[in-house]
């Protein structure tokens, strides 16, 4: 299965270009991550340029993507199983700026970052990243409960 916007893509004359040391190790790490289980989805943002290059190899190791334009300039190669590729594109959006919080959560969890920090992430997003932990927030109702019952 393999999902694309052909409008980010450059034009196939283009295809000869070689992506630069960099971005190919990224690209090569997210890989093999993906083929040994270990990433479900992963995401390379890349000089629109380097993007034919990267499908092609995607297209080679027979790995679903997803490719969307990012600014002007770039692309955004998302690639992996196709059930994460197809919550990208019911998000539909773009832009990753442009995502909601839960969709921003949806999506950092997909690229496996970790859940405490996409959780944290979240309560920023939220404006509600100065929250007691559940520890300070039990031990603060507690004391609101005894006070209530104490006061009877």
């Amino acid at each position: 299965m393999i999902m694309r916007n052909d409008a980010a893509c450059p034009a196939p004359a283009e295809r000869g270009t070689v992506v630069p040391d960099g971005h190919q190790r990224v690209f090569n790490h997210h890989v093999y991550e993906y083929r040994k289980g270990l990433r479900d989805l992963a995401l390379q943002t890349l000089p629109r340029r380097y993007g034919p290059v990267v499908v092609a190899r995607l297209d080679d190791l027979d790995i679903a993507y997803l490719i969307y334009p990012a600014g002007r300039r770039n692309v955004n190669v998302f690639f992996g199983v196709p059930e994460c590729l197809e919550i990208v594109r019911r998000i539909g959006k773009f832009d990753l700026s442009r995502y909601t919080p839960e969709e921003d959560f949806i999506l950092g969890i997909m690229l496996g970052y970790g859940r405490r920090q996409q959780c944290m992430r979240y309560l920023d997003l939220l404006g509600q990243g100065d929250f007691q932990s559940a520890p300070d927030q039990m031990e603060r109702l507690s004391q609101e409960r005894n006070e209530h019952v104490c006061k009877s």
